[in-house]
């Protein structure tokens, strides 16, 4: 390899391959050819190997080559959205802020940025409802807005008693916990009444994308073809209503649905928050996530209620519930599998008075990068901060995260999950109660404040659902104290599970069906009108 472009085309090359080592080994060569002066070539190749560490695994690694980039080139907006992003992906969120905000500042058009930014804001502050809905409506009002005024308009047969076409679009149809979610769905449609398309937007497939696909009239391919590309594909498929499935989350098309390729189109599952877009004219949920009356303050989509917000189908390869560990341990073990992102400061603050107050009690962590030595150094010095009492992060241990059936596995070890807030659990409590292993809910107003109470409160366990951090406190503490109860739920959980309406999935689907028609309904009269 005797030029810099050969080096960096077969460092890109090995990369793409998964061959992490030889690429870094490559980038590191090129670096050392880059003349000095070169500083956006020099971030650049920064910004690969960090996000080949990152694709690893490898956080600390990743933040230190997205640091050097940023040291290196400032005014580079790639270099600030992908600290910002590793930032946000660590809890660091604050930083994370202001670094995705210069990343738009730098380049208004980085869609990834605004993206990443307003994730945060409705994973952070989802009690503020005003500045959330207000950041969305900027967004759109910027970027989407104006690319669904060019609309053209529909030539779909506004009969009402036809066949329907509907069109799901996600980037995970694949081991995520939203195909755990729409495959209940898929399987359960009325085909004599539904055409299903799925447009799907992740370039890799794997077991589950093969089973999916099993379930659909139609799948296609999107994650090469550019937003024009795509919404012609769905204007030529007759789609009648268009389904996302991701929000502002990684790999979504919302600037595919800005185009306006179905004449109706929904948001559901994959953010439990608006979209800001004029194009996305309804959100599906329930009356408990969003009581009637609280979507103007929150949405700018319409809301359609079906009787329950979504069907959950446990992991067929669940592993049997195991027994409480408390009964062998001597102490009790809270658990928390959630995104780290969701864990901020005011939530480790109580989980330090839980365990002050609890001096035998234990806390695993389980958290993307988790198996990295500085990763748990930065955990242990956040729960020290946040402590009152000394020495509490020596009973905190901290671990990576692991495929579906070890994640399963792990809850063997634990004898209470811990929900964080704001932003509650969604797929994570509902492996934690089918595995046994109940938990404590801080119950907000927002949408993404009450997944885990809506879960808890059909099975019967409004005790464990709180209003404020003290009871939250309270609650958990009166669990911990209680090991026949404890006990009880470890064998009753998954029964109690088994008989509410989120594991119905054809009670779920025939709800959701109906929706599509009163929305196909609306959307005729108001064309006819």
């Amino acid at each position: 390899m005797e030029d810099l472009s050969t080096l960096l085309e077969e460092a890109g090359k090995s990369h793409a391959n998964g061959v992490f080592e030889e690429a870094l080994r490559l980038y590191r060569l090129a670096l050392e050819r880059l003349p000095g002066g070169q500083l956006h070539a020099i971030a650049a190749i920064h910004i690969n190997m960090g996000v080949i560490q990152r694709e690893r695994v490898r956080l600390p690694q990743a933040l230190d080559h997205f640091r050097e980039a940023v040291k290196v080139a400032p005014d580079l907006a790639a270099a600030q959205y992908n600290l910002g992003l590793t930032l946000y992906e660590t809890s660091e969120t604050r930083e994370a802020e202001s670094r995705l905000q210069a990343a738009i500042a730098l380049d208004p058009d980085l869609q990834e940025a605004h993206s990443s930014l307003l994730c945060l804001y409705a994973f952070t502050q989802n009690q503020d409802s005003a500045r959330v809905l207000s950041e969305h409506i900027k967004w759109a009002r910027k970027l989407a807005d104006p690319i669904t005024a060019r609309a053209p308009a529909h030539k779909n047969d506004l009969g009402l008693d036809r066949q329907l076409t509907i069109g799901y679009v996600s980037a995970d149809f694949k081991e995520h916990s939203i195909a755990r979610f729409i495959d209940p769905i898929l399987l359960n449609h009325d085909r004599s009444q539904f055409r299903i398309v799925c447009y799907d937007n992740w370039p890799q497939s794997d077991e589950t994308t093969q089973r999916l696909r099993q379930h659909a009239d139609v799948w296609r391919k999107i994650d090469r073809l550019d937003d024009d590309q795509a919404a012609e594909l769905v204007r030529a498929d007759g789609v009648d209503i268009l389904v996302d499935l991701s929000g502002h989350t990684t790999g979504h098309r919302l600037l595919m649905f800005a185009r306006k390729p179905a004449p109706v189109q929904a948001s559901w599952l994959g953010y439990m928050c608006t979209t800001g877009m004029s194009a996305m004219d309804w959100h599906i949920t329930d009356i408990y996530m969003d009581p009637p009356g609280s979507g103007e303050t929150r949405y700018v989509e319409r809301l359609a209620y079906i009787d329950c917000a979504a069907a959950f189908e446990p992991h067929p390869d669940s592993p049997p519930v195991g027994p409480l560990p408390a009964l062998t341990n001597g102490f009790v073990t809270f658990g928390s599998f959630n995104n780290y992102a969701k864990i901020g400061d005011p939530v480790i603050a109580v989980w330090t008075r839980l365990l002050a107050e609890l001096p035998d009690a234990r806390i695993l962590l389980v958290l993307l990068g988790g198996d990295e030595p500085d990763i748990q150094a930065s955990v242990h010095a956040r729960f020290e901060s946040l402590a009152t009492v000394p020495g509490i992060s020596r009973r905190v241990e901290v671990i990576g995260r692991r495929s579906l059936k070890e994640f399963l596995r792990l809850f063997h070890r634990v004898d209470i999950a811990l929900d964080p807030f704001p932003c509650s659990g969604g797929t994570t409590s509902l492996h934690s109660l089918w595995m046994g292993v109940p938990l404590v809910a801080l119950e907000g107003s927002a949408e993404l404040a009450r997944g885990t109470s809506g879960m808890l409160l059909p099975c019967g366990l409004a005790d464990l659902v709180a209003h404020d951090e003290r009871e939250y406190l309270q609650l958990n503490i009166g669990l911990a104290s209680n090991v026949g109860r404890l006990s009880d739920l470890r064998e009753s959980l998954r029964k109690r599970m088994a008989g509410i309406s989120l594991l119905d999935g054809a009670s779920v689907t025939r709800s959701l069906e109906s929706a599509y028609h009163a929305m196909w309904s609306d959307y005729v009269g108001s064309t006819r009108a």
